[in-house]
């Protein structure tokens, strides 16, 4: 009952962030991870991550690419890619992402 409310929760909270902050430029981040994960909604850095599948993104990280590609891999898991503003990172600043895999 309690991960249905935190997911519903989760689910308004990037809604109303959505909504509330259209008319902000934001920097949409994107990652394909090598495995889905379980639960559709992730809050990482204070930010919410929404999964479908194996595809993560979010607009509302405050961090540079390097820092939440890091945050999203040490969460998450390995990634097979990661972008900011549809910029691909490069295959050494994606490994070192993925260093923070535990």
């Amino acid at each position: 009952m309690q991960r249905t409310l935190t997911l519903l929760l989760s689910l308004v909270t990037v809604a109303f962030l959505f909504t509330a902050t259209g008319a902000q430029a934001r920097t949409v981040y994107q990652a394909t991870l090598a495995e889905a994960p379980s639960d559709r909604v992730h809050v990482i850095r204070r930010a919410p991550w929404v999964c479908d599948g194996n595809s993560c993104a979010t607009d509302q990280a405050r961090s540079g690419p390097a820092n939440t590609c890091y945050s999203v891999a040490r969460e998450l898991g390995t990634l097979v890619s990661f972008s900011a503003d549809n910029e691909a990172l490069t295959e050494e600043e994606l490994a070192r992402c993925n260093e923070a895999v535990r």
